[in-house]
């Protein structure tokens, strides 16, 4: 009994957060020899989404156009009853995707598509040769969801300062030992601990998590022992003695909660996203945003989480909105916290053939 406590605690340390975004794919084979599109795709196809759904359709024509879908087979219909969060993770997409172009040496033209309802079209895209960025991609693929308590000193100013300047009226800072970070702290326990006790998002939840190795090199998605950071022996007895429903047991809840109250107090910061409006176009610039704000952070060896369950609950949304006096929309919430190093990404990707079709 006390093992499976213990194994509980670790295991939902962070499987209900709404963004998992840590990752790890293998480049494919020859990735050199692969055209410019093809190793695009691959960089574009590591960024964050929730449990790790990875809701991307792609179709390539030619070496310049690209279209971009939303893949609604693998929503979460139970956290995510608008799509936005959905959306944010294509806008992450489109983010990975313009800036692997760039290095590349292309431009990117990006048309949003106004009528997502009716085909699922996002985007359509197209390459123009263009002088290289040459933004380091080793960012793309060391960047990774980190779901230990990270060191609670203070950010850095210049650290803060650089976060800022990629979008100053969108991206609001609040150190942990302020009343406001505290605030986001207590709020996201509490928010997490109603998602935690429903049965429905419990249910959802199960539905992507991968115990097994066997699960995870067939679906090559969801949430993994690796990627939640259950390691060691504890690994191995998940691995090969859980199933997903045992996610939904009141000793791993319980866990879970007291996890997630330890990870929000240790860190030192909280960034929270915001937009002008509340449209499918707002959604993907957010993505975009925070995809961008975490390799940042990435660089700045700045431990991330997205912890989103205050957003997706209305009752604490709105205490968190007039509490914070936040007039714009508001889409996305990161604990964030210096660490000595950010661990080798190690989360599952679908390959590009099993999203990409290539047209003549």
């Amino acid at each position: 009994m006390k093992a499976l406590k213990l194994i509980s605690i670790m295991i939902l340390s962070g499987v209900l957060y709404s963004c998992v975004t840590e990752f790890r794919n293998q480049k494919p084979e020859k990735f050199e020899t692969k055209s410019d599109i093809y190793k695009i795709l691959y960089f574009a196809s590591l960024a964050g989404s929730s449990h790790n759904s990875q809701p991307w359709r792609v179709e390539v024509t030619g070496n310049r156009l690209i279209n971009l879908y939303a893949d609604t087979t693998r929503e979460l219909s139970v956290v995510d009853p608008q799509q936005r969060e959905l959306y944010i993770s294509l806008g992450a997409f489109i983010e990975n995707l313009t800036l692997a172009a760039g290095s590349y040496g292309y431009q990117t033209d990006i048309i949003l598509n106004s009528a997502y309802p009716n085909n699922n079209q996002v985007a359509e895209i197209t390459l123009n040769k263009s002088k290289s960025t040459s933004y380091d991609l080793s960012l793309i693929e060391k960047r990774r969801t980190l779901r230990t308590p990270f060191k609670t000193s203070s950010i850095k100013e210049s650290d803060v300062n650089q976060i800022l300047a990629l979008d100053p009226f969108n991206i609001r800072f609040f150190s942990a030992s302020s009343g406001e970070g505290k605030l986001v702290a207590q709020k996201t326990i509490e928010a997490y601990k109603q998602q935690a006790y429903s049965q429905v998002a419990q249910t959802e939840l199960a539905k992507w998590i991968r115990f097994s190795d066997k699960d995870v090199k067939e679906k090559k998605d969801g949430l993994t022992t690796a990627g939640m950071q259950i390691e060691g022996l504890s690994g191995f007895f998940v691995r090969h003695f859980l199933k997903p429903e045992d996610s939904k047991k009141e000793s791993f809840v319980n866990g879970g909660i007291e996890k997630t109250r330890k990870q929000a107090f240790g860190c030192g910061g909280w960034l929270i996203i915001t937009s002008n409006g509340n449209s499918v176009a707002d959604w993907i610039n957010t993505g975009r945003l925070y995809q961008h704000i975490h390799l940042l952070c990435t660089q700045q060896k700045i431990g991330f989480q997205p912890m989103n369950q205050i957003v997706e609950e209305e009752k604490f949304k709105k205490e968190v909105i007039k509490q914070l006096k936040i007039n714009e929309e508001f889409q996305f919430v990161v604990r964030i916290g210096y660490v000595d190093k950010i661990p080798t990404p190690v989360s599952p990707r679908r390959p590009i053939e099993d999203f990409t079709r290539f047209n003549q």
